[in-house]
């Protein structure tokens, strides 16, 4: 999604093992004791424990063991003890379903409508089978004149975040929240209060509506900008330590010294430093690599150009040290022909997929940090691409 994605971010309802798996558990730990709770005060008939007990005086004979034999029963029942402490323990731990690698974004369809648990259920069911565990859910976009996008419909996005964590705890929720960098009437980043509308709204999407973080989504992003950094490190220092934080990076679109097809439109600044990558990657959970828009005229081409994106991310990331755990993720585009940038017959599931495959390859042991595909967008995916995502990605 580029700059001109903004408005058409929301869908056409409207006129678009890590540190986060050990955070998924936690909640998921949470959500358990919250819903056991409620049976805890319960009369023990209720909970179906009624007691017991003879109605005669009836009593058992007296029975002595040797002493020895005693000894020998105390270690016995002692090791059934610890063996049943050891299955017990190991059948929690085991009970907590790992979030599954890829992403998806969502929109309006769901956060701003109203549906049945049994819609919600099989949505979420369709989302595990197909191994996807990060939701990157719309919420709003910040409006030229400062004010959020939908108020009107929050109730809903709260009832949807409700539905959905019931049905598919451990996935991670993030509250996808726009920011156009320009107004209409030039560039509002270093705003200071462009920047505390962001760090308040997103703290409203954690304490209020109950996400599990925020994935913010700022375009453009040129090398270099530090409001970017800014505006990220005071998202962090603002949220519980808990939340996880994720953004939309744009790719490397015309990497001149790369031995790779380069697209026809050569913007200066659309290429980050390692340097700008790695103080971003410090910044947050996981990158979104937004890699199509790339102009480019062949599906060969560009699978080696997403596999440049994979390459050069996952480097400047692992570049980091062995302590680095922020999750990459990289596009897998199924929306509509968007000329001059975005051609379906070029850019789609099976491109991305042996593109994000090719760089894996290519990257050695920086592969660790790629968790999986993004696919943009739910509301644009039909059958025919969910079998192609399947087959491509997968089962591949």
């Amino acid at each position: 999604m580029d700059d001109r994605d903004f408005l058409q971010s929301e869908p056409p309802v409207e006129p678009h093992d890590t540190r986060p798996a050990g955070r998924a558990r936690q909640r998921i730990a949470q959500r358990k004791r919250e819903h056991s709770a409620k049976g805890k005060h319960e009369p023990a008939r209720k909970r179906g424990f009624e007691q017991l007990s003879p109605a005669g005086g009836f009593r058992l004979p007296d029975f002595r063991l040797p002493r020895n034999q005693i000894y020998l029963a105390y270690m016995g029942g002692a090791l059934l003890f610890i063996a049943v402490i050891v299955f017990v323990l190991g059948r929690l731990r085991n009970d907590t379903p790992e979030r599954p690698p890829n992403a998806i974004w969502i929109g309006t369809e769901w956060t701003y409508e109203t549906h049945d648990d049994q819609a919600v259920e099989q949505f979420t069911s369709d989302l595990r089978n197909r191994k996807i565990g990060t939701i990157y859910a719309w919420v709003s976009w910040l409006q030229p004149d400062e004010t959020w996008r939908g108020v009107d419909n929050f109730d809903k996005v709260r009832a949807f975040v409700e539905q959905f964590k019931r049905f598919y705890p451990e996935a991670e929720l993030l509250a996808w929240i726009s920011l156009p960098v320009d107004d209409g009437q030039g560039y509002r980043l270093d705003q200071t209060d462009v920047q505390e509308k962001v760090v308040q709204f997103s703290q409203t999407t954690i304490s209020e509506f109950k996400f599990d973080g925020v994935f913010l989504n700022v375009e453009p992003v040129w090398n270099g900008d530090d409001n970017f950094l800014s505006l990220m490190r005071q998202v962090r220092a603002s949220l519980p330590e808990a939340s996880l934080i994720g953004a939309a990076i744009p790719p490397d679109w015309s990497p001149l010294n790369a031995d790779i097809p380069v697209p026809p439109l050569i913007v200066p600044g659309t290429v980050w430093d390692e340097s700008y990558k790695q103080s971003a990657a410090l910044l947050l959970d996981q990158m979104a690599i937004m890699s199509y828009n790339s102009g480019l005229s062949s599906p060969s081409d560009y699978t080696l150009w997403t596999a440049y994106q994979v390459k050069t991310f996952a480097q400047a990331v692992d570049a980091l040290g062995s302590g680095a755990t922020t999750e990459l993720v990289f596009g897998m585009p199924t929306y509509e022909a968007e000329p001059p940038g975005h051609d379906p017959l070029v850019e789609n599931v099976a491109s991305a997929a042996d593109g994000i495959a090719l760089g894996l390859q290519q990257v050695g042991e920086a592969a660790r940090l790629v968790r999986g595909a993004a696919i943009y967008a739910s509301w644009t995916t039909d059958e025919q691409e969910w079998a192609q995502y399947e087959q491509s990605w997968l089962n591949r």
